[in-house]
């Protein structure tokens, strides 16, 4: 179980390092580098005005940090074939999950770090304790983490009901330490290493229920999807499994569409982007981030440099729709030329741009008193949705013709 373990483990990190190259791109890291250093200045100046003791700074912080604890899910790397070939095995796959719990805890070791990291200012600011705190909080965290995947790895066993119930406890006290460690970070370290020790005594040796093989797979595809997902905003993914929902209430924008054969692609676009779950749900969560982002801004270009981030980004992934019907044998029987193709498309983008831009600009004008503040930000999103739906879309459309021809 060990060897399988490994092998698994091996052939999973090749495939994540191979996507990892273009999730992590030059355009990405200079966003990053650019919202980071953004966020970092306000989050700064925003800690140093703050009086000492801040009471509703410890809230943030205990709530930060409960959040922060569901980052990172346990891995199992099962596989669907697992039901039926490992299942004469299922007396030995406590060792094949002793070692997908040491992976497992990697990935949110890492980010609470981070997130302790980057609280830490807050935390010195509202409790008045040293930054000498930051390591027993760290350590806090990591043993409260680790209770939470005993917990997620007892899931995958049958009986549900206990784990509910040991969820709300372990949520609970979780919840209780870390506002413990507000005030003595040594005393709450301690509980949470009692509770890990307790969480892997009662969830982990002591565990007789058999194996829920369903639940197992199951999980572990969902994780993947979400790690596909997020992968997906930046390249194509073939492993993703995408949903169609019919989306009844969204009926009356599909009429508007003419139906005619000089709109058939741009009715074909449409009905992918509202009823398939992975451009609909991309262009929706790209404005919801952009637009909580700008809500909190109050500083006009850097106001201007993040919607307009968030519109390349939604224009960048929305343009893969152009070839989601490349393939369908009815597009090529029926005579429909190629610039209508590209017309359809460019007609739908610069819509939904210019849609967000609006949205963009009415979010962001809160933060200004000044008209002309918020007539900048309204002209700025509106000219980039144009010139990305004039100059780069036509390229990028033309690029991706060349490299599909090549292939065929």
């Amino acid at each position: 179980m060990k060897e399988l373990f490994s092998h698994r483990l091996k052939r999973h990190q090749k495939q994540m390092m191979r996507y990892l190259r273009y999730v992590f791109n030059d355009h990405f890291v200079l966003a990053c580098t650019f919202l980071l250093g953004g966020v970092g200045l306000y989050y700064s100046d925003l800690v140093k005005g703050l009086p000492k003791g801040f009471l509703p700074g410890k809230i943030v912080v205990v709530l930060v940090l409960v959040l922060s604890l569901h980052l990172g899910e346990f891995v199992s790397l099962a596989k669907p074939a697992d039901i039926v070939f490992l299942l004469p095995k299922e007396a030995q796959m406590k060792d094949f999950l002793k070692r997908a719990l040491r992976y497992s805890c990697l990935f949110p070791f890492a980010v609470l770090l981070l997130v302790a990291g980057f609280l830490m200012p807050l935390y010195v600011v509202s409790t008045r304790q040293s930054f000498w705190a930051f390591f027993p909080v760290v350590l806090l965290l990591w043993a409260l983490k680790l209770a939470h995947l005993y917990l997620r790895r007892y899931q995958l066993f049958q009986g549900p009901w206990l784990y509910k119930r040991s969820y709300r406890l372990w949520l609970v006290a979780s919840a209780v330490l870390l506002a413990l460690s507000l005030f003595t970070p040594v005393t709450a370290l301690v509980g949470g290493i009692l509770l890990a020790l307790i969480s892997r005594e009662f969830l982990f040796k002591r565990v007789k229920q058999p194996l829920d093989w369903d639940k197992l797979v199951v999980t572990e595809n969902r994780r993947l999807q979400r790690i596909y997902r997020f992968i997906n905003l930046f390249t194509d993914v073939p492993q993703i499994a995408t949903a169609v929902k019919r989306r009844k209430y969204l009926d009356g924008l599909l009429a508007l569409i003419p139906k005619d054969q000089g709109h058939s692609y741009l009715y074909l676009f449409s009905h992918r982007l509202l009823r398939g779950t992975e451009f609909g749900g991309l262009y929706a969560r790209l404005v919801g981030i952009g637009a909580v982002l700008l809500y909190f801004v109050t500083e006009r270009w850097f106001s201007v440099g993040i919607g307009c981030l968030f519109l390349y980004l939604i224009g960048f992934q929305l343009v893969p729709l152009y070839n989601q019907f490349q393939y369908m044998i009815l597009t090529q029987l029926y005579p429909l030329p190629e610039k209508q193709k590209e017309r359809a498309l460019q007609q739908l983008l610069t819509g939904l741009l210019m849609l967000a831009a609006v949205l963009f600009a009415l979010v962001g004008s809160f933060a200004y008193d000044n008209w002309l503040d918020r007539a900048w930000l309204l002209g700025s999103f509106v000219l980039f949705a144009g010139l990305f739906s004039t100059l780069y879309l036509p390229a990028r459309l033309k690029k991706m013709r060349r490299l599909s021809g090549a292939y065929l």
